[in-house]
């Protein structure tokens, strides 16, 4: 597909996919953030109720199951909100290229 000429239907699909994804997004987004809240809250949680010193108890924190569990969760929610940012931003680029060729196109 990268070899593929730019066209206007191209472009088109990329304007498309950019209004169509917009929610897509925004939920993406909201769930990374989510995502490193609940990181920081179970932390905070098991450091609290951890007992010995403060090395000790931010040890525990670090390595309970629970902490492991919402760190894949957050790194997961990383990924899909990585993809679709990079998918739109994939489509912006085309769609700048669009304008690119075209405004060199008009001058010729």
């Amino acid at each position: 597909m990268a070899s593929d000429p730019i066209t206007t239907e191209r472009m088109e699909a990329a304007m498309e996919f950019l209004a169509d994804s917009d929610d897509v997004y925004a939920q993406e987004k909201m769930e990374l953030e989510r995502a490193e809240i609940c990181r920081k809250r179970v932390r905070a949680r098991i450091f609290q109720i951890s007992e010995g010193t403060v090395a000790e108890r931010q040890a525990s924190a670090e390595t309970s199951p629970d902490t492991i569990a919402e760190d894949e969760r957050y790194i997961a929610c990383v990924k899909a909100f990585e993809t679709v940012r990079a998918k739109r931003q994939r489509a912006e680029l085309l769609i700048e290229v669009w304008r690119s060729i075209n405004a060199s196109q008009r001058r010729a």
